[in-house]
């Protein structure tokens, strides 16, 4: 099996690092992601000038563009030939309509479009530290177990960590994947800007969103690792 890898944080972002660890020795791994963080670009692809990928090691590259960029790239020109494409594991949820959003799912829908399966994977956090040893347990048990369920050919899974504290767990080993799908949380943001010194500053709480009961959202913050199919039409 040949897995491409990615992300919005950057080439050099511990979330990916600690994917990389997730699915090693599950195939053949590749990584092609951003030289600098693209986190919010949602699906933008470089088309105005030439993208310039640099070799950082055996099967690691960087990419001056979007996530989208590396995805493209790498499945046409880099790596040929992928069976699934992995994004991730990114700082901060990707729940709801952050889907939307973000560049990390965005490059989970951009090979869904090129006809190749993928996983965009997210660590929801409420303090600036994360225990990436817990989303790599969880990551390794989760690809491993999303790659044997069926797939839509216009479909692709969105999942999210909790935050340990909220999980209540000491080893993040030990929160499972669910059985059932969560559906997205529809319901948008809260919108609220704060008078700046040249304009207007966004404010949200974001840990105080909507959450429907059974949403990505409510799970994710009642301490469970939420799974979504989410179809790209």
């Amino acid at each position: 099996m040949k897995i491409l890898l990615t992300n919005d944080d950057g080439v050099d972002a511990p979330g990916l690092a600690a994917l990389c660890d997730a699915v090693s020795g599950l195939g053949e791994i590749c990584v092609v992601a951003p030289e600098a963080p693209h986190s919010g670009c949602s699906h933008h692809a470089t088309t105005e000038r030439p993208l310039h990928v640099r070799e950082l090691g055996p099967q690691r590259f960087a990419v001056d563009g979007t996530p989208v960029d590396c995805v493209r790239l790498g499945l046409s020109q880099v790596f040929v030939g992928a069976d699934w494409v992995l994004a991730g594991i990114n700082w901060g949820g990707n729940l709801g309509v952050d889907v939307l959003m973000s560049g990390t799912v965005a490059a989970a829908r951009e090979a869904t479009l090129l006809g190749i399966p993928a996983i965009a994977l997210s660590q929801y956090c409420r303090r600036p530290e994360i225990d990436w040893k817990s989303a790599t347990d969880w990551a390794r048990t989760v690809v491993d177990t999303l790659q044997r369920r069926e797939l839509g050919t216009r479909e692709f899974w969105n999942v999210n960590f909790p935050d340990l504290s909220v999980a209540g767990q000491a080893e993040g080993s030990l929160v499972k994947p669910p059985e059932r799908d969560c559906p997205l949380e529809l319901a948008p943001l809260p919108i609220r800007f704060e008078p700046a010194a040249d304009g207007w500053q966004y404010r949200c709480d974001y840990h105080g969103r909507p959450n429907a009961p059974g949403s990505d959202v409510a799970s994710c913050f009642a301490g469970e690792i939420s799974v979504s199919r989410v179809s790209i039409w």
